[in-house]
Parts: structure tokens; C-alpha cells; sequence
């Protein structure tokens, strides 16, 4: 894969809504369709670039420095994000997906993206799964877990184990969600998911 500067890769990949200039909004839909992509280099970088753009909104905090980590690392990063990707596509286990771009130790694998925007990035890198597996995780979903129902979780640096449990306790959640709805809908995890952040949100 031939090295790019930052501008002519970031030129090249995010295309869309991202591709023009001024303001303009990106929705869960809108990633969720890039997620539905084949998983290839130039697809995986566009969904990781999508999804820092959701992510960190209009303030962009540090946008510049996890730009740079990525265009430092072009082969490896693609490669990892590729190969998540895959993982998710292919049902592999949670933390073997989420272990493809953090370390054993909660580390990231690319400079400056780290555990939470990697979560954001295998959640919609599932496309428009009816019920998705993987769920974002950050650090005011984590500090909301703590208050009730995981008081010795991390706020930060999860490794792939904590992870994998994470996302299995939210779909238990949305199980017994749904059984409480007496069969009207299924209820999804990353339902719970929005929830938990909401909720830490309007109390502070």
C-alpha cells in the first residue's frame, strides 16, 4: 500500500457527508451503512474516520494527533482495522475482535485510538445488524455501570476479557428487557447502551 500525507489519505477515504465543507451531521444510519461495506483497507480507514467524526463531534478533541498516529502507521493500521472487521463479519469471538486493536493489557494497537473509539468502531463495523454484539463502551458508560451494577469496573483501559463481559452483560440486560415487554419487540443492547450514557448525562 503506497504511504499517503494525512490530506491526500484523509481525502481519498471519507468521502460522503465528510467529503464537503462547513458543518454537517452524521448519524448512527449513516455508519452503520459504511459498516455493511466489504471490509477492505480504504473502506476500513473511511469507517474509522467516520467514526471519530461521530464520536468527537464538532469540539474534535485531538482529531489532529489521532489523524497523525493513523497516517504514521498506514500498513499496520489498515491491516488491523481489516482484520477486526473481519472478525466481527465472521462471528469470532468478542475478544478476539476487540483484541485485533487493543492489547491484552487495554492498550491501543494504533496510536490514539484507543479502547473506547475501537468499541465504536466493531459496533459499527457489524452494519445494520438486527442485534448487534458488539456495543460502544466509554468512560460515561463505564463511570454509569459503577453506580449500581459494576462497582469495580474500569473507567478506562478495558482489556478484551472486560469487554467481552461488558457486551455480554448488556445483551442479558436487553433479554430480560424484552421479556418484561411480554414479547411486544425485541429490545437491542446498544438500547441499553444510549440509555446507561443518557442517564449519567442528565444527572450531572
Amino acid at each position: 500500500m503506497e504511504k499517503r500525507s494525512r490530506g491526500s489519505w484523509i481525502a481519498t477515504v471519507r468521502g460522503g457527508k465528510l467529503a464537503g465543507a462547513g458543518l454537517t451531521s452524521v448519524t448512527r444510519k449513516d455508519l452503520f451503512d459504511l459498516g455493511d461495506q466489504i471490509p477492505t483497507v480504504e473502506n476500513a480507514v473511511q469507517l474509522f474516520y467516520y467514526s471519530l467524526a461521530w464520536g468527537l463531534g464538532t469540539r474534535a478533541p485531538r482529531l489532529h494527533q489521532r489523524l497523525d498516529g493513523l497516517v504514521a502507521h498506514q500498513e499496520k493500521a489498515g491491516q488491523l482495522l481489516v482484520a477486526a472487521w473481519t472478525l466481527v463479519q465472521d462471528g469470532a469471538p468478542i475478544r478476539e475482535a476487540y483484541g485485533t486493536l487493543i492489547t491484552n493489557r487495554g492498550a491501543g494497537r494504533i496510536p490514539w485510538f484507543g479502547p473506547a473509539f475501537s468499541t465504536k468502531f466493531l459496533y459499527f463495523a457489524q452494519g445494520g445488524a438486527a442485534n448487534p454484539r458488539y456495543v460502544i463502551l466509554d468512560q460515561v458508560v463505564s463511570k454509569n455501570l459503577r453506580q449500581d451494577a459494576w462497582p469495580q469496573s474500569p473507567t478506562a483501559g478495558w482489556w478484551p476479557e472486560t469487554y467481552e463481559r461488558y457486551c455480554g452483560l448488556l445483551e442479558r440486560w436487553a433479554d430480560h428487557a424484552g421479556e418484561r415487554l411480554d414479547g411486544a419487540r425485541p429490545v437491542r443492547a446498544d438500547e441499553i447502551e444510549i440509555t446507561l450514557f443518557r442517564r449519567l448525562r442528565s444527572s450531572t
